[in-house]
């Protein structure tokens, strides 16, 4: 096989692993880290204000770009009502924000994050979705799932 040819095979390989839409977990470190940081235990498990599942997945998504993840999202559970919009001083939207929360299991571990959302105005759409702002990771009884 010529150079050129496994060169674009690789980079083909490399590009289908890397714009999977099912989130990878490492476990080795994402359990490291778990052990590392002892996050903060909670009782109270959210309820969703909404379900759409598309926005649920690119929260998801969004949540495994960022660029300080610790832990793999898995599911997205949205708790704001509706999207927050921002305008500028004419009244244009700039942006605008909603807050959900992640979860991740481990093992027989559960953990989630609360994390704003937001996305750009872009003329009268609006732009791609990505994490603002986070709060810490929390721990919480597995069992509390619905």
């Amino acid at each position: 096989m010529k150079p050129i040819y496994a060169l674009t095979l690789i980079m083909a390989l490399c590009l289908l692993n890397c714009n999977s839409k099912t989130p990878k977990q490492d476990l080795t470190m994402e359990k490291q880290m778990i052990e590392e940081k002892n996050y903060p235990k909670t009782d109270n498990y959210p309820e969703a204000d909404t379900n759409d599942s598309n926005m649920e997945e690119d929260f998801v998504r969004a949540a495994n770009a960022y660029v300080k993840k610790e832990l793999t999202a898995l599911n997205a559970i949205i708790t704001s009502r509706d999207w927050v919009v921002y305008n500028d001083i004419n009244g244009r939207p700039i942006k605008r924000n909603r807050i959900a929360v992640v979860t991740t299991q481990i093992e027989n571990r559960c953990f989630l994050q609360h994390m704003f959302f937001q996305q750009n105005a872009d003329g009268s759409n609006y732009g791609e979705t990505y994490v603002s702002d986070v709060y810490g990771w929390k721990e919480f009884d597995c069992s509390l799932k619905h």
